[in-house]
């Protein structure tokens, strides 16, 4: 495991989503729209990562569109009044199945996302593909003897990068031609050199499409550590790390890479 800080800043993230004392909502505001969440469902509203790479992504009307560890199904909800379609969101935890369903007809499009529960892609068809896949990524790198037993930490938590080797491995065949893989990760907070890696040894080839700072709560477990640099047009970063933006806060980023076959 590189990114030691990048763990610390996910537990302490994990204890105030699922920690004592935390108190559960049901509903939620993000993108100038009210939604759904279920118990066990990773809060979209925590930090800026699902608005910021739901505003980001390059639909395309008619684009079949697959959202990845979709959670309470913001994005895909988002792909499918852009015109997207057909729009499949698929989460490993039940829960967030059954939220993305709720959010679908909430906003009006449950004609156009299918929502299905699987490990990555065991529940499509092995005919299924797709012009654009995305995945909002647990990019947190735990240790690999860490057991993610409860549900929420599947969301932040990937032990040793083992899921992100296999979802490149196994992403190829559901892909159309000339089709495009967006990953959402934290160049600070993530392990940016491992992603590229494994896309790579998949026969990938990957870039920063698109990258923000953003400031979020420091929490009492993060140290200093050197200043993050993000740009939209910079070479791919390796070493970046959360910094100290001032009392009680820390700047990192959220940065989403397309890949494409290379």
């Amino acid at each position: 495991m590189d990114n030691e800080l990048g763990y610390a800043r996910g537990c302490w993230a994990l204890s105030r989503v699922d920690g004592p004392g935390v108190a559960p909502r049901t509903a939620f505001s993000l993108l100038d729209r009210e939604w759904d969440l279920l118990p066990g469902v990773w809060p979209p509203y925590h930090d800026q990562g699902t608005a910021l790479f739901s505003s980001w992504l390059p639909y395309e009307e008619g684009c079949r569109f697959l959202e990845m560890g979709c959670g309470a199904g913001v994005t895909s909800v988002i792909a499918a009044q852009r015109g997207c379609g057909p729009v499949v969101a698929v989460d490993v935890i039940p829960s967030a199945v059954e939220n993305a369903r709720r959010n679908a007809a909430r906003h009006g499009v449950a004609d156009r996302v299918t929502a299905l529960a699987g490990d990555l892609f065991a529940a499509l068809e092995a005919a299924d593909t797709f012009d654009l896949v995305f995945w909002n990524a647990p990019f947190i790198e735990a240790p690999e003897d860490r057991s993610c037993e409860r549900e929420l930490e599947r969301a932040i938590f990937d032990p040793g990068y083992a899921l992100q080797r296999r979802f490149f491995r196994e992403v190829q065949r559901h892909l159309a031609p000339g089709g495009r893989v967006y990953l959402g990760t934290s160049e600070a907070m993530g392990n940016p050199r491992k992603t590229l890696a494994s896309a790579l040894a998949a026969g990938f080839e990957g870039r920063r499409y698109r990258t923000e700072s953003v400031v979020l709560p420091a929490g009492e477990d993060i140290g200093a550590a050197p200043r993050a640099e993000a740009s939209p047009t910079a070479a791919p970063a390796s070493t970046a790390t959360a910094a100290p933006a001032g009392d009680g806060v820390v700047e990192m980023d959220f940065t989403l890479y397309e890949f494409r076959r290379c």
